[in-house]
């Protein structure tokens, strides 16, 4: 990590520290890990005069988190939703990308929905072009290679959503391709955390996304300031001077006393400043009076200049090289402005879910297939990773591998795979047996396979078992950890899953409960996203070994 980013990330951590006062919630969801984008975005929004908490859903959980009514959305209320799908994880392409396609579509109108139902503005970060070629040096050539299809689902995708005013549209690949394939990608980390891209690519989106969700609020540039006494050869800026006013940016300048006029610059600079202030106040003061002269807010504002900003909310720092002042000021995106875009869907936004579109016949197409497998005593370390790694979906805190590895015979490893791929090892579940009772006390799976079913499939297959095994109830024992909400949500709807023996019983309970009283269900109760999701176990197939 580059010294510059190190010290952008330190920022943010102090920031989060002091926990100054939120205007935005922003909400992020990805199909892999999106988390190292949160320093850069909320750092980019805060020096906007926009600061935000940011919340991070479950990876690989685009489509299946903003279809349900609760969740992680509905607690994260979000006023921006960050919307992030990859073509690597979209399975195989299919001919001319339509398998892709119909992948990401599919979780951009899901994104959209969330949205609208949320009031929030979406941000869809456009997939980047897949750097495999497995037609190597002639995928060029090939009307179904990867540089084809995926220029096609890019292309689908922006007809979708460059149209709605309530959507922004930013370009992971304009993000790579600025950083280079050989820095942008990491591919240890993603086989390790499944996290794809390096931090500078990460910094780029962020930086990016800030930039336009204020633009959207009225917080971009409309002003920029001149630091005159941080420009000695402020001439070189001319070029791009012009260019900025001609784009409709207000151009001002600041200096400490009357003597900057006496400068050489001077006199060139008067043909592009739309007002000035030089004289001995504190820099707050002058751009104060910098906006209310201009008639901009000042978070409006941006100043630039050699020297590291003090006051103002966004500043472009100028290298040492006069020359290459108008480069530096061109790339750093003062001149960002959105299309003008009408709604068309009346004074505002309908929260409706696209009828071709519904949470349960997304799982059933997925054909998700879960198997079940006694854990080894090699093999005990990889299960204890999985449940390490899974704080979302978890009944406790999770033990240590040591005290799994006592237990290797009470413990049942879940594999999961589906049309989009193979999991491999994505759960654990551990059993106390007795001859009218079995107890599960873990029960964890990993991201990418939470929403699917799989989560009522594998307590099926327990009742199921314990069935067989003469045992008259099965016992989930839970404890809230403050991160497992997704277990927490589920668990509190055990009547959505029918037990795969009648004569097994299935409930829930706290660790301090003796014996709590089953759930009660009511004939009257309309049922929830949740006990949908459960109720399409059916198409989680089991593969009993």
């Amino acid at each position: 990590m580059s010294a510059d980013l190190f010290a952008r990330r330190t920022r943010w951590q102090a920031l989060t520290r002091q926990r100054p006062a939120p205007a935005l919630r922003v909400a992020l969801l990805a199909s892999y890990t999106v988390d190292p984008l949160v320093p850069y975005l909320g750092l980019g929004l805060h020096d906007t005069a926009l600061p935000a908490t940011l919340a991070v859903g479950p990876f690989q959980q685009v489509v299946q988190q903003c279809l349900a009514t609760d969740g992680f959305l509905a607690e994260a209320r979000p006023d921006v939703l960050v919307v992030a799908q990859r073509l690597e994880e979209a399975g195989d392409p299919g001919p001319a990308g339509d398998a892709w396609a119909a992948e990401l579509l599919a979780g951009a109108e899901a994104a959209v929905t969330a949205a609208r139902r949320h009031g929030a503005l979406l941000v869809y970060v456009l997939p980047a072009v897949p750097v495999s070629r497995p037609y190597g040096s002639a995928d060029a050539m090939h009307a179904d290679g990867v540089t084809a299809s995926a220029t096609a689902v890019r292309q689908r995708l922006r007809d979708r959503l460059a149209g709605d005013p309530w959507v922004l549209l930013i370009d992971a690949d304009e993000a790579v391709r600025a950083v280079g394939d050989e820095r942008a990608y990491h591919p240890a980390l993603f086989r390790f955390a499944k996290v794809p891209y390096t931090e500078e690519v990460f910094a780029r989106l962020g930086a990016t996304a800030a930039a336009l969700v204020a633009a959207w609020f009225g917080a971009g540039c409309r002003a920029l300031v001149l630091d005159g006494d941080a420009l000695t050869a402020a001439a070189h800026l001319l070029p791009a001077l012009r260019e900025l006013r001609a784009a409709g940016v207000r151009v001002a300048l600041r200096a400490t006393g009357a003597d900057w006029w006496s400068s050489a610059d001077a006199t060139d600079l008067l043909s592009v400043l739309d007002g000035w202030v030089t004289d001995e106040r504190p820099l707050a003061d002058q751009l104060a009076e910098i906006a209310d002269e201009l008639d901009v807010a000042p978070a409006q504002l941006v100043l630039a200049g050699t020297s590291p900003a003090q006051a103002p909310p966004r500043h472009v720092p100028l290298g040492p090289d006069p020359a290459l002042w108008s480069d530096e000021l061109r790339a750093a995106g003062l001149t960002d402005r959105l299309p003008v875009r009408r709604w068309t869907g009346g004074p505002s936004r309908p929260a409706v879910t696209p009828a071709e579109l519904s949470l349960d016949d997304f799982v059933a197409g997925l054909d998700v297939h879960v198997d079940y497998r006694p854990v080894a005593a090699d093999s005990v370390a990889e299960v204890a990773e999985v449940v390490a790694r899974a704080h979302d979906f978890a009944l406790a805190p999770a033990p240590p591998a040591a005290a799994l590895a006592e237990r290797a015979a009470d413990l049942l490893a879940i594999r999961v795979r589906d049309r989009l791929g193979d999991y491999g090892t994505s759960g654990l579940v551990a059993l106390d047996r007795t001859v009218d009772r079995w107890t599960v006390d873990v029960f964890s799976l990993s991201c990418p396979v939470l929403g699917k079913g799989v989560e009522a499939a594998v307590l099926r297959e327990v009742t199921r078992r314990a069935g067989a095994a003469g045992a008259g109830e099965v016992l989930v024992r839970f404890t809230d950890t403050g991160r497992n909400g997704s277990a927490r949500r589920f668990l509190s709807e055990l009547d959505g899953v029918a037990p795969a023996d009648p004569r097994v019983r299935l409930r829930a309970a706290h660790p301090s409960d003796d014996d709590p009283p089953p759930p009660t269900a009511t004939a009257s109760t309309p049922p929830t996203a949740s006990s949908a999701t459960a109720a399409t176990a059916a198409t989680a197939t089991a593969v009993r070994r």
